[in-house]
C-alpha cells in the first residue's frame, strides 16, 4: 500500500500505534470500566460478565458464562449472586431442564448502565463526526479486525500453559 510516507516513518507510526497508543487506550478503557462498575456498586469482573450476558444471543447459565469468560464455575456463581443481589440479573429456571438456571439481565437496570455510558457514546459520536466516510470506514475496519485479533490472543492465553517464572539466581 502506497501512503506517500517514507517506510521508516510508517514503521515508526505503526510501532507507536501498536506499542504505545494501544496499551494506553487499553489502560484508559480498563480504568473507565473500573470507575463505571464502582458507580454501580460492582466489580469490573461483575460488569463484564453482565456485558457478556447482555450481548449473548441466548440466555446463559453460570457454566456457560464461566466458559465464555474463563473463570471457574464457583467464581461465576459468586458473580451471579452479586449481580442478582444488586438487581442486575435474575435467575430463571431453564424451561427444558429444571435443574439448570439461566441468568437474564434485568431490563430496568440495563437502562441504568446505558445512562452511564451515554456521555461516552455522545463524545465518541462527536469525535466520529470529525472524520469523513472513507476515514470512518477505515477506523471501523481497523477496530473490527483488532477485536478479532484480541479474541484470538485471549483464547491463546486461556488455552496455553503459562511458563513457570524463573527465580533470580
Amino acid at each position: 500500500m502506497s501512503t506517500g510516507m517514507p517506510a521508516a516513518a510508517r514503521d515508526t507510526l505503526i510501532a507507536h500505534l501498536a506499542e504505545t497508543l494501544g496499551r494506553d487506550l487499553a489502560t484508559r478503557t480498563v480504568l473507565f470500566h473500573h470507575h463505571l462498575a464502582a458507580r454501580l456498586g460492582l466489580s469490573v469482573t461483575d460488569l463484564k460478565c453482565l456485558d457478556l450476558l447482555r450481548a449473548a444471543d441466548l440466555p446463559l447459565t453460570a457454566s456457560n458464562l464461566a466458559d465464555r469468560i474463563g473463570l471457574t464455575a464457583g467464581s461465576v456463581t459468586g458473580v451471579a449472586d452479586r449481580l442478582e443481589a444488586a438487581g442486575f440479573v435474575e435467575r430463571v429456571r431453564d424451561p427444558h431442564d429444571r435443574r439448570r438456571w439461566e441468568l437474564r439481565p434485568v431490563p430496568d437496570r440495563q437502562r441504568d448502565i446505558a445512562a452511564l455510558f451515554a456521555p461516552l457514546g455522545a463524545a465518541m459520536a462527536d469525535l466520529a463526526a470529525c472524520y469523513d466516510t472513507h476515514q470512518l470506514e477505515a477506523i471501523t475496519s481497523f477496530l473490527t479486525r483488532l477485536a478479532t485479533i484480541l479474541d484470538g490472543q485471549t483464547e491463546a492465553l486461556r488455552t496455553t500453559v503459562p511458563a513457570k517464572p524463573t527465580t533470580p539466581g
